[in-house]
């Protein structure tokens, strides 16, 4: 009797705790891809250099093609951290992982998509 009240007990406590987690990566992953369409994509740098050929970050269609790139990756996040909050409730630490991860996401991915880098020529 006494190990149900405590198998009990450990998962009411343990539920609100996923949850939250859930909320927050669900909320910074929405955030994120706002932050992705309506900021970087459409507006980017606001002076680019008069120079031939012009940079990558000048031009919306190059900033739309990186910024489907950060949007898949945003959402790959957002799903594993949500199934193992769900799925693997004993292991925080992969899900703490993730939304930390969220929420550098925003920054990170204004970076990427507003002023490209020049690593990945080819797109």
């Amino acid at each position: 009797m006494t190990e149900t009240r405590v198998a009990t007990r450990h998962r009411a406590e343990g539920a609100p705790v996923a949850w939250g987690l859930v909320i927050a990566a669900t909320l910074l992953a929405a955030g994120t891809i706002a932050v992705i369409w309506l900021a970087a994509v459409p507006w980017g740098p606001m002076v680019c250099p008069a120079i031939y050929p012009a940079p990558r970050n000048c031009f919306e269609a190059d900033r739309a093609i990186t910024g489907v790139l950060v949007t898949i990756v945003v959402l790959v996040v957002w799903i594993a951290t949500v199934l193992l909050a769900l799925v693997g409730r004993r292991r925080r630490g992969p899900v703490i992982a993730g939304v930390v991860l969220l929420a550098l996401a925003p920054v990170l991915s204004y970076l990427a998509v507003a002023w490209i880098p020049a690593a990945y020529p080819g797109l």
